[in-house]
């Protein structure tokens, strides 16, 4: 298991900021608790996910992954329509939670 936190909030950001260490061989589920409520403290304008891993096939494997917390006031996205060749469109996302430098996001 491990807890990850960001203020970028594109659906293709997956390289998150590690908190802490990860957790191998974890017995006791207060262990991810305290975790997870220090990373919520320290920063409690951030969305903040607790990932767990299966290593039996000899690989890290994403098993489970949730978001645990999340800023409270959310910006949203706006999407960018185009038009391309042959009939076709194509869209982007982009947060309007960028549009200010990290560490200001969500103020």
């Amino acid at each position: 298991m491990n807890v990850e936190y960001t203020d970028d909030p594109h659906p293709r950001n997956t390289y998150w900021e590690m908190f802490g260490m990860p957790m191998f061989d974890l017995k006791d589920p207060a262990g991810i608790l305290m975790e997870i409520n220090d990373c919520r403290k320290t920063f409690p304008n951030h969305y903040v996910r607790v990932t767990a891993f299966d290593s039996t096939r000899g690989w890290e494997t994403p098993r489970m992954s949730f978001i645990v917390n999340r800023p409270k006031t959310e910006p949203g996205f706006r999407l960018i329509r185009e038009e391309r060749n042959g009939r076709s469109m194509g869209y982007t996302i982009i947060p309007y939670a960028t549009d200010k430098p990290e560490g200001e996001r969500y103020t």
